[in-house]
């Protein structure tokens, strides 16, 4: 409990920082506002939302994709080669005066030469050294939000992670935004996705300290049974919550009014997001995230073993995928009469494969799990030969990632093609089997490689089916 009580009285008074006018205007001069007030402006008010929304997811893409870099232990700066983790160094008086009590040292695998990372905690010196895990992440975008107006908390998660909540006057309620994983309005993601077993969820604002661990769950007796000597910490919240040095009456009435409707909101409609589907974490190094247990156990299928059957049609057979709707839709001899849920339920072997949906940019699509070489393998069989196929399998690449198509009879593999429309199709003339492969790899190493290689990308609220087969006979 002691850690928990030090941890509040830390964040309350860290958050003042984000107050400070000399932080705000460094702000102002880091960011290329015009550009991202530009790119906000170009996404309208879609998905009921303002620009004031727009403008803050657009932020934080451009935080996440080319603002900050995210830092598990950093290259040797002599030779190049990966470093691994060695005896914490001392740190210095100019550590200490921008908030980095902890230095890491990062060793060289190879050459054996050290290299200091200051964990700093002042968000002005983050806006210049930009890199560092979910703690300065949160830390420097938090303050960001704050310098460009939005009424922002840190949120402090006591399982070890933090980000951040935007109120909206707008959507009039608090809205979650985690800049390490870009991610905007998804409360359920660390219980659902990276299956934390959450306890303590606590945000930190310059007005208020308010417990939202509920806002993060869709089992709050599950919580409840997490926690130890709850009297004492929410005793320890409401006294820090004591407005009258701070506050007018008028302000004192305000966040009195609003934190009730937003107690009252999250204790009556728990979990936001319910029914969505999450995957595991995406910020860090795989083996980081394995060791945290954030890696959450639904991200990628094991090996299938299912088969598209034609069964017993006399002239066509077509079978469809919407990524929107995450499902197949199967005709035969002209009429719809089936419908089957999950890409993976029709797949005859899926290997490190998950359906990603992008909710800040509206877009689904099918995706490699983390770093790793992934695959996707449909097989159809026929209960006649094929006289004519006609097959449309879409995909989109970025940067250095690739992807690769086949098309195998059982008694003939064949070679693979950038792009399925390259492969000859008439080969499946006469055929009564055959098997369609995508393999999907990207030699980069960034922390979002694997969202380089995208299958049947398409809008989230379209009824594209860029996976469809079509069958004579």
């Amino acid at each position: 409990m002691e850690g928990l009580i030090s941890a509040i009285d830390a964040n309350r008074l860290h958050v003042l920082k984000y107050e400070k006018l000399e932080f705000q205007q460094k702000v102002v001069q880091t960011l290329p506002l015009e550009r991202l007030k530009e790119t906000a402006l170009k996404s309208g008010q879609s998905k009921g939302l303002t620009f004031h929304e727009h403008f803050l997811k657009e932020v934080t893409r451009w935080f996440k994709e080319e603002f900050f870099k995210w830092v598990d232990c950093k290259p040797c700066v002599v030779c190049g080669s990966p470093s691994r983790s060695g005896p914490p160094l001392q740190p210095t008086a100019e550590d200490l005066s921008a908030g980095a009590t902890r230095v890491e040292n990062h060793v060289c695998t190879k050459c054996g030469a050290s290299q200091r990372f200051p964990r700093y905690n002042s968000p002005s010196k983050l806006l210049e050294t930009r890199e560092g895990r979910c703690g300065e992440w949160a830390n420097c975008f938090t303050g960001i939000c704050r310098a460009l107006g939005y009424d922002a908390r840190y949120v402090y998660d006591a399982t070890d992670h933090v980000w951040t909540e935007i109120f909206s006057p707008h959507l009039d309620r608090w809205v979650h935004v985690d800049s390490c994983e870009n991610a905007w309005d998804r409360p359920l993601v660390y219980e659902q996705g990276w299956k934390k077993k959450l306890s303590y969820v606590i945000a930190f604002s310059k007005d208020e300290v308010v417990d939202v661990s509920y806002r993060y769950t869709l089992d709050p007796n599950e919580i409840k049974s997490r926690r130890i000597n709850e009297t004492a910490i929410q005793n320890k919240i409401a006294n820090c919550n004591k407005f009258n040095f701070r506050h007018s009456a008028e302000k004192k009435q305000l966040l009195t009014k609003r934190l009730a409707k937003e107690m009252t909101a999250i204790l009556l409609k728990p979990g936001v997001g319910a029914g969505e589907e999450y995957g595991g974490r995406e910020s860090g190094s795989l083996a980081w995230r394995q060791s945290r247990g954030e890696g959450g156990t639904t991200s990628h299928l094991p090996e299938v073993d299912h088969v598209i059957m034609t069964g017993d049609v006399e002239h066509s057979f077509t079978v469809r995928y919407s990524p929107a709707a995450d499902k197949y839709f199967i005709s035969r001899d002209g009429a719809t009469e089936q419908q089957v849920s999950s890409f993976g339920s029709l797949a005859y072997k899926s290997e490190n494969m998950f359906r990603k949906v992008e909710y800040d940019w509206n877009m689904v699509y099918l995706a490699r799990n983390s770093h790793e070489k992934s695959s996707i393998t449909w097989r159809v069989e026929c209960n006649k030969p094929i006289q004519s196929a006609k097959i449309t399998m879409l995909h989109a690449t970025f940067q250095e990632g690739e992807v690769s198509w086949s098309c195998d009879l059982d008694e003939e593999p064949s070679s693979s093609h950038s792009q399925f429309a390259d492969i000859d199709l008439t080969k499946l003339n006469g055929a009564t089997a055959f098997s369609i492969t995508a393999k999907m790899s990207s030699p980069g190493t960034q922390n979002n490689a694997w969202q380089h290689t995208q299958l049947f990308r398409t809008d989230l609220g379209g009824d594209e089916t860029p996976f469809e087969i079509q069958l004579s006979f």
